[in-house]
């Protein structure tokens, strides 16, 4: 079995509240911002990107909040993660209800006054869900979109590109964090992140990974040397070091690397090794 860096699980108040602040700010303006383009565009595939991007960028919010927080368990990251997911998902129908029975309707030609009462309205039916609910139920049977050459979506349809966009956004969210800073090598003895060392080493394509272990369970570290003599070739394996000053254990990935024009564009990566720990090794 492959040895890794798994997160310590630390989780201090301070540190949840940090990474929940960024995360509720990032559910209240990020969903907003979806409806607008949405109305903007009104195409369902454009909608289906958005409603992705959606998902990640407040990934990224929640990512940064763990990243200045210290945030180091999985669990807590994830329930951050799904609770910001559902309360963006809630807000974005609060702020599209809003408009879609607002008086003027979508339109940035608003005053005053025009804004003191949608903003009114918007405070009603976030406190009020079960109202929100029911305009819900009415809005599907009447449709909220058209698709070119059919009439409007609505009924079971409409519910199920509803759930698909739902399914979207959460998964979006969920795949971000999972993906982002939780799981990045951290030093307990200096009590900070990793630092990802700027110069990668080049070493032959690795065919063989449990050979490639066997060695480096062996201490034999020369088998990560950098080869210079691969600088020109279109194959080889990249190693990336993860280290913080002081700490004698460094952290290694290893991605095979296919680049035949030298491009960064056609650069395509296979990822061999994650976060596999060197202890007083000297690479």
């Amino acid at each position: 079995m492959e040895n890794k860096y798994t997160p310590q699980g630390y989780a201090s108040p301070s540190a949840i509240i940090i990474t929940l602040a960024i995360g509720i700010l990032a559910s209240l303006v990020l969903p907003i911002i979806y409806i607008i383009l949405g109305q903007l565009i009104p195409n369902i595939w454009f909608i289906a990107i958005i409603a992705f991007l959606l998902g990640m960028g407040l990934g990224f919010f929640i990512d940064l909040g763990v990243k200045i927080g210290k945030l180091r368990n999985k669990k807590i990251v994830t329930f951050i993660a799904i609770f910001c997911g559902l309360l963006a998902f809630y807000i974005q129908w609060v702020f599209f209800d809003t408009l879609i029975y607002s008086r003027k309707g979508f339109t940035f030609n608003l005053n005053s006054a025009d804004l003191k009462i949608l903003l009114d309205d918007f405070f009603f039916l976030f406190t009020h869900p079960n109202i929100l609910f029911q305009e819900i139920i009415n809005l599907n049977e009447v449709g909220s979109f058209r698709i070119k050459s059919t009439g409007n979506v609505n009924g079971l349809l409409l519910w199920v590109i509803w759930a698909g966009e739902f399914v979207v956004i959460l998964g979006g969210i969920i795949f971000a964090v999972l993906n982002g800073q939780v799981i990045r090598p951290y030093s307990e003895i200096n009590d900070s992140w990793m630092i990802k060392r700027k110069f990668l080493n080049r070493i032959p394509v690795v065919e063989n990974k449990e050979l490639l272990l066997n060695e480096l369970n062996n201490r034999n570290f020369t088998v990560l040397n950098d080869q210079p003599l691969l600088d020109n070739e279109t194959n080889y394996a990249e190693v990336i070091v993860f280290e913080s000053t002081g700490d004698p254990t460094k952290y290694i990935s290893i991605l095979n690397v296919t680049n035949p024009t030298g491009k960064a564009k056609d650069k395509k990566v296979v990822n061999m090794i994650t976060f596999y720990p060197l202890h007083n090794a000297n690479i």
